[in-house]
């Protein structure tokens, strides 16, 4: 690549981001857009010279797609798939299972924590924490998966707990006639 052409693609970006910033911005930008590059003849040439500066902000339904989102599109064209079809970053995995492991390690120790006192050796709640505390030791993954088994079930218990009402209230209608 040139030199003029790194020069008007740099021109050309520059313009692209003016038409779609803010004034305060416009300024900064119209200070740092170096001159059109001229032909032979002395005249600008380009589609960088036909393309003035804005004088106005625009609209946000006609501003211009921002570079990220055109980078973007530019991975999904290239890799064929969208952007959400695509498997999630190694990190961004690794951290959601730290995340996980760390959160079921917690949770674990809390409830611990709030287990009863003076429970004797066949307390249900107290065989519960003391299983889930050796758990936690031998197998964190499979602590892990089983929490959230349980946050599961605890959740669908409580969601069948708030419909329950309303089907016993057409019963106690029907009833009273």
């Amino acid at each position: 690549m040139t030199e003029d052409a790194v020069r008007t693609h740099y021109r050309e970006t520059l313009l692209r981001r003016l038409q779609a910033a803010p004034e305060a911005v416009q300024r900064v930008l119209r200070e740092r857009l170096p001159p059109p590059p001229t032909d032979a003849d002395g005249e600008h040439g380009g589609m960088a010279a036909s393309v003035e500066p804005p004088r106005r902000r625009r609209s946000t339904a006609a501003k211009a797609r921002t570079p990220l989102a055109e980078l973007n599109e530019h991975i999904a064209t290239i890799t064929g798939q969208p952007l959400a079809a695509r498997a999630e970053l190694r990190s961004a995995h690794a951290f959601r299972e730290t995340w996980s492991r760390i959160r079921a390690e917690d949770e674990v120790a809390q409830a611990v924590q709030r287990g009863p006192e003076n429970a004797g050796p066949l307390n249900s709640h107290m065989l519960v924490l003391r299983t889930l505390g050796l758990l936690s030791e031998l197998s964190p993954d499979y602590l892990r998966r089983f929490m959230a088994h349980a946050d599961t079930l605890l959740w669908l218990d409580e969601a069948a707990a708030r419909l329950k009402p309303a089907p016993a209230k057409a019963r106690a209608v029907r009833q009273k006639k």
